[in-house]
């Protein structure tokens, strides 16, 4: 993981391929799922040139964006692949109960393999899950910068 400096909004920034059907379909479904407005999905092709965010022009020159799941934390940190995963199941409702596996020796190097895994076969995967239709790159609203008061554990 790495730091990017000038992270100014508190939820995970979610960076997605828009041209992928697989990858705009889990964002939905996270988006749909994130009842604490704790993610902020956005396409990777436009992560370089949002004003509101030149944060991520840093994070767009540093990583190879287009590669893999990029996952920036509130506190500048870039996560890829599995820990990218790990991330945004720690955030969703009831995912602080998965934190005791983390620490589970050679676990993000599993979920690496089954992130590249996936990732190979996103193309594929995408058909499967929208049923052959491409899907436009339409999420729900953005929740306020703020994250809302989440009343349990996590």
């Amino acid at each position: 993981m790495t730091r990017s400096a000038g992270i100014t909004d508190r939820r995970l920034t979610i960076l997605f391929d828009r041209d992928c059907s697989l990858c705009t379909w889990t964002v939905a479904r996270l988006v749909r799922w994130d009842r604490y407005g704790r993610f902020a999905p956005i396409a990777l092709q436009d992560a370089a040139d949002r004003p509101d965010r030149p944060d991520l022009a840093r994070v767009a020159a540093e990583h190879p964006l287009a590669a893999s799941l990029h996952v920036v934390m509130p506190d500048g940190e870039v996560a890829s692949r599995g820990r990218g995963m790990l991330a945004i199941l720690d955030a969703l409702p009831g995912g602080w109960l998965l934190r005791p596996w983390t620490l589970m020796p050679g676990l993000v190097g599993v979920l690496d393999r089954v992130y590249d895994q996936i990732a190979a076969r996103r193309h594929r995967l995408g058909e499967l899950v929208t049923r052959g239709q491409a899907i436009a790159c339409e999420l729900p609203p953005q929740p306020p910068a703020a994250v809302r008061t989440d009343p349990s554990p996590g």
